[in-house]
């Protein structure tokens, strides 16, 4: 098995592409509606800990999103790339 940058590169793209389908199936893609921590039936003020939920469900949603992306780009560097070789172990 020939171990080159192209295979490494791959792999961490493969890797990324894995967390990043993970935590959007977790956490959903950041596009929906932010309630501000209003709930559903504003009674009196905001809810804080519907704000700082909403805030956590952004941030994982766009880092999901973030790590997908580069999960592909890694792909596509490391299908363009010529074989190179890694320096030798030792």
């Amino acid at each position: 098995m020939s171990d080159d940058y192209a295979r490494v590169l791959n792999v961490i793209g493969l890797a990324f592409n894995l967390i990043g389908v993970l935590i959007l199936f977790r956490w959903g893609m950041p596009f929906r509606v932010a309630t501000g921590g209003v709930g559903f039936i504003a009674l009196e003020g905001k809810d804080e800990t519907a704000a700082a939920l909403d805030k956590i469900y952004i941030v994982c949603g766009w880092a999901g999103l973030i790590l997908l992306i580069l999960g592909v780009a890694l792909q596509i560097v490391a299908t363009l790339l010529p074989p190179t070789p890694l320096p030798p172990k030792g």
